[in-house]
């Protein structure tokens, strides 16, 4: 089936109280003032209005929520805090299973006025609650190399193909064989060529079921070990759909990599941006 890029999919939503009536009060009570667009105390104390276009719908984050459930995750990661609401269903899931820890990572939480920062504090859920404030890259870097591994990781970041790429990438060296990897905004072109280049290029990746079209859950089943041969990397995956210029921007994602070139991922994903450049001008395949 062909995707239609940049068409939200379209289903008809249940009411939220509906679709949340088996959360526990306290995680139910903040997501529906959320969902009704109630303003919310920031951390200056003052309330502040949310961006209706910000959140994630009930039926996914119920989801996530029963996906946590069911995986009951020793350690999990998002990238991406913003209001919070994928956090509020991640941590209600580790209160019911009664462990687990969860780390979001985002370096802009002033832009939402710090409101996701305030719910493990109000959910009595600080303990199991760490934030980043840092960009994805080095964040997950600085995670491999302390040698953490999590069941559960939730990408919500920036939406550019070659930020969402490397997000995946740096994702997959701290995932646990066994976890899950999940990619949020699948309406989006470039979370979409991420997860085709996925799909024909990972084979210790596997796509699991899901219910919800916006998401892509892939859960890993072995270590990475393909040659670093060129002619293993199925580049049409990505080609001639995305331009050269933005793989090669030196402020791009791939480009700021060349700082953590010891990483080893990190060199694969700089490695094939260089093979594509060989390729010349952009052309359609034959």
């Amino acid at each position: 089936m062909r995707l239609r890029f940049w068409n939200k999919p379209v289903y008809i939503p249940q009411k939220p109280e509906e679709v949340l009536a088996s959360l526990p009060e306290q995680f139910r009570l903040p997501l529906l003032s959320m969902y009704a667009g109630e303003p919310q105390i920031g951390t200056n104390g003052e309330l502040c209005p949310l961006d209706p276009a910000t959140h994630i719908s009930p039926e996914e984050g119920m989801w996530i929520h029963n996906l946590c459930r069911q995986l009951r995750p020793k350690k999990t990661v998002e990238i991406g805090l913003a209001y919070g609401f994928s956090t509020i269903y991640i941590l209600a899931a580790l209160h019911e299973n009664g462990m687990g820890s969860h780390t979001a990572i985002d370096p802009h939480q002033p832009a939402y006025h710090e409101i996701g920062l305030r719910h493990p504090e109000k959910l009595n859920m600080a303990d199991a609650f760490s934030l980043i404030r840092q960009m994805s890259v080095p964040a997950l870097v600085d995670l491999h190399r302390k040698d953490e591994h999590f069941e559960f990781i939730f990408i919500d970041g920036n939406h550019r193909f070659d930020d969402v790429l490397v997000d995946f990438i740096l994702s997959s060296e701290v995932c646990a064989i066994g976890g899950h990897i999940i990619l949020d905004d699948m309406w989006v072109p470039a979370v979409q060529k991420t997860v085709s280049f996925v799909r024909l290029n990972r084979k210790d990746f596997v796509e699991a079921q899901s219910p919800i079209a916006n998401v892509a859950a892939l859960r890993k089943i072995a270590e990475d070990t393909r040659s670093w041969d060129p002619q293993s990397i199925c580049i049409w995956t990505i080609w001639p759909s995305v331009e050269l210029r933005t793989l090669q921007r030196p402020g791009g994602c791939l480009g700021r990599l060349r700082d953590y070139f010891c990483f080893r991922p990190a060199a694969a994903a700089v490695k094939a941006r260089d093979e594509l450049a060989t390729l010349g001008p952009r052309r359609q395949p034959s």
